[in-house]
């Protein structure tokens, strides 16, 4: 203006123009008077802690603003005729001072503030920045609770909501899943502290988790930590045990702060190591590690952070300006850099930018307050390239960037990318991790217990110190190997070769198979030589003992007890489907038909001697087809049953464990086994009543024909063992099948062996010793002799027949 009114004056006495350039000078000089730049501009900032106090990272983030300024005020592009200055307010972590600070801005006209590094202030100070109009621009916090517009209108910040951090996470897990094998990379563990900061950041990551269903949260544990400014060391036993318990590898702990403090005591747990992996959200990925034995436990952690790409110009300027700088006048300079500076940095660099631009719109010569809506307006259409990327906007104020994995290096004390990732691109490597052994092989998760095993192969109890060395079968396969220690002598036979319950145990099936084996095999063989005998003696030398006794039937009985016996085989070794299939035929069967024969040989005498002075001709046909009209409904309810209640074999819980027996299958499962297992020994005890009842009513025929004590005893012989047995062996085998088959084999053998030996030992012995081999054929007859003659042929009585 000085320079305007001195011209004027030169011009009062000199060219013709002078009313014009006059003109032109006014003109110049009033348009300079209202659109002048202020001299100086004060930011407001609610900082943590004053200098020389606190943490040194927050001593450190102080250094990273007066560097900004100095940058700012020295340059001829940002505000060059503006000085910048900070005016700051600490609150030392407190939310009521940063809340009563917030409420003076209102009272000053300050409509713009920046700082506030502390979730647990910004969600406070926020809301009382929706009420009076106050703008706010946060560095660091990645709360995703502050993604909210309602709420909080004109909050922004240069961190990137921590959605992307637990996406981060998720990927690297899932990343190293298909790479090593998802065993062990499939549980993570979460621990968290109470905060804001770690609740917001734990819910976001459980939220994200549950889009995917390869890996599951094994148990979430929460801790309350009070020590961000003065590093109050929280207890933590209870909730690493519950994580040790968990069996979780992959350990994520959301924590605001007390990190070095927690992984000394997870270390203390055995949760530190070569086959662990910790993940740490940019609370701590962001700062440094001082302890020495943290430092060294943390080799290979991983931390999240948003993405700050490496070897762009202005980060390499800000690293070149941080080495250089006098670390007397910039606390912490020449040392590490950490994330949380290049924020700091472009914190104040966007402002003075966004200040700049109200500037040119002429709103900083208004005596009138900025609205606290003007200023987020004018800051979310911004886009700046920082020392920490491209910085931009979205619609709520959170900037668009995506989020980054980076491992912890103790050598150098520096954290370095190994990934980043955004739904746009998905997973990126930028390097390969350095792992807690110190090399990139990625670690192995997979860690087993040592487990003792039963070798079926080699017969023995062998050891996998590794615990997945070997694949421990299953009993159900057809030749299994490897099985749990647990199967072992358990008395269910599980190996195909039957060492498992043989070998070292107390008991041996192997000793009772053969025991038993050749009691069966020679109870067939003795079957055999009397088949021979019946047809010799009976059919072809037809003597009267063996013809009197019915030799036709006296097959048919030796036939059904071999095959009785038979089923004795069905029970050997390992079940088995189609073993199980037989053994209701083979032994119900064999069962039904020597009933049978015994009912219809009975059934014959009763009608010959029912009507004793009537002549009459029952041949082995008609009693073949009576004979077989008795077998007739036990074949359909075996058909049925094998069709609806398939008999197979299958795993079964017995006792606690898993066992592979014989049980029901097809459509009904395991009731209707049982029902039509009673249906076939309710015909059995029907059938076994009418031979009771021929028996009486026979017990008077004459003595060469008189069966029915013999047969009687038989018959009731049956019913005893039936009523006994049955019941018996139903409640032991699933207790102890060791003796439960011992007691249904003796039951086979002494069933078929008392029949065999009450029909065939009165005959063989009346032949070969009484007869001494000869074929007598005159008997006396104990009746009325009015009755029968005296002396008959046997031949002349079964000619009645």
């Amino acid at each position: 203006l000085m320079s305007v009114l001195s011209s004027l004056h030169v011009l009062r006495t000199r060219t013709p123009f002078r009313d014009v350039l006059t003109k032109i000078l006014v003109l110049f000089a009033m348009i300079s008077l209202c659109n002048c730049s202020p001299n100086n501009y004060t930011l407001h900032a609610v900082l943590v802690t004053a200098p020389n106090t606190g943490p040194p990272i927050f001593q450190s983030l102080l250094s990273c603003i007066q560097l900004a300024l100095d940058d700012i005020n020295n340059s001829t592009e940002i505000l060059p005729n503006t000085e910048l200055m900070v005016e700051s307010y600490y609150h030392f972590g407190s939310a009521a001072g940063a809340i009563k600070r917030m409420l003076q801005y209102s009272e000053e006209g300050v409509s713009f503030v920046i700082g506030n590094y502390f979730v647990d202030n910004i969600k406070y100070t926020g809301s009382v920045g929706k009420v009076f109009d106050i703008a706010q621009l946060s560095a660091s916090v990645s709360s995703p609770i502050l993604s909210n517009d309602r709420e909080y209108p004109y909050f922004s910040r240069l961190a990137p909501p921590a959605t992307g951090q637990s996406k981060v996470i998720r990927e690297t897990i899932l990343n190293f899943a298909s790479i090593q094998g998802p065993r062990g990379w499939d549980r993570c563990a979460i621990i968290s502290t109470t905060d804001p900061y770690g609740v917001g950041l734990s819910e976001d990551f459980i939220e994200v988790m549950n889009e995917q269903d390869e890996i599951e949260i094994a148990t979430y544990q929460q801790f309350i930590y009070l020590g961000e400014i003065d590093g109050t060391k929280a207890d933590v036993q209870v909730e690493l045990r519950e994580i040790q318990d968990s069996k979780a590898r992959i350990i994520v702990a959301l924590i605001v702060g007390g990190y070095e403090d927690l992984i000394i005591d997870a270390n203390e747990f055995g949760l530190v190591g070569d086959s662990f992996v910790w993940f740490v959200g940019d609370s701590i990925s962001g700062n440094f590690l001082y302890n020495e034995e943290a430092i060294a436990l943390s080799r290979g952690l991983l931390g999240t952070f948003q993405y700050i790409p490496e070897g762009h110009k202005e980060r390499q300027y800000f690293d070149d300006l941080w080495l250089r700088s006098d670390p007397t006048i910039y606390y912490g300079a020449g040392e590490t850099v950490s994330p949380y500076y290049y924020l700091t940095y472009d914190m104040v660099l966007t402002s003075a930018i966004l200040i700049e631009e109200l500037d040119k719109q002429g709103l900083l010569d208004s005596e009138e307050v900025i609205p606290g809506r003007v200023w987020t307006n004018e800051l979310r259409k911004l886009s700046v390239n920082g020392t920490s990327g491209l910085i931009e906007f979205n619609s709520i104020g959170d900037r668009v960037q995506p989020a980054s994995g980076s491992f912890y290096d103790p050598d150098t004390r520096t954290w370095k990318e190994y990934a980043f990732y955004d739904d746009v691109q998905g997973y990126n490597k930028i390097r390969d991790v350095i792992w807690h052994s110190g090399t990139n092989e990625i670690p192995d998760l997979d860690i087993r217990e040592a487990f003792h095993y039963w070798s079926c192969h080699d017969g023995k109890k062998m050891f996998d110190p590794t615990g997945k060395s070997i694949s421990l079968h299953t009993p159900d396969g057809s030749d299994i190997d490897d099985i749990d220690e647990d199967y072992h002598c358990d008395q269910f036979i599980d190996c195909k070769n039957l060492s498992d319950e043989s070998n070292d145990c107390a008991s041996s099936y192997t000793v009772l198979f053969i025991v038993f084996g050749c009691i069966t095999g020679f109870m067939i063989l003795v079957c055999i030589l009397l088949i021979g005998l019946v047809i010799v003696y009976g059919l072809i030398l037809k003597y009267r003992r063996l013809r009197v006794a019915s030799p036709t039937f006296l097959l048919i009985l030796l036939v059904s007890t071999i095959i009785g016996y038979s089923s004795v085989y069905a029970w050997f070794g390992k079940p088995h489907p189609v073993a199980c299939g037989f053994q209701p035929w083979i032994l119900g069967l064999s069962t039904i038909s020597m009933i049978a024969a015994l009912c219809a040989k009975n059934f014959r005498i009763w009608r010959i001697f029912r009507y004793q002075n009537v002549k009459q001709r029952i041949s082995d046909l008609d009693l073949l087809v009576l004979w077989f009209a008795m077998i007739l409904p036990s074949l359909v309810i075996l058909v049925v049953w094998t069709i609806v209640s398939t008999p197979t074999a299958t795993m079964e819980d017995r006792g606690g464990e898993e066992h592979y027996v014989c049980t029901t299958g097809g459509f009904t499962g395991k009731p209707g086994g049982l029902i039509f297992f009673f249906i076939l020994v309710g015909y059995i005890a029907i059938v076994l009543m009418f031979g009771v009842i021929l028996s009486i009513l026979t017990r008077k025929v004459p003595t060469m024909f008189n069966e029915s004590k013999l047969l009687a005893i038989s018959i009731y012989n049956l019913v005893f063992f039936g009523c006994v047995i049955i019941p018996v062996v139903m409640v032991i085998n699933p207790i102890n099948p060791y003796a439960a088959w011992i007691l249904r084999t003796i039951a086979i053998l002494y069933g078929f062996t008392a029949t065999l030996i009450l029909q065939f030992a009165p005959p063989v012995i009346g032949i070969f010793l009484i007869d001494k081999g000869k074929n007598v054929r005159v008997f006396k007859s104990h009746i009325n002799s009015a009755r029968f003659k005296e002396s008959s042929s046997p031949d002349s009585i079964l000619s009645m027949s």
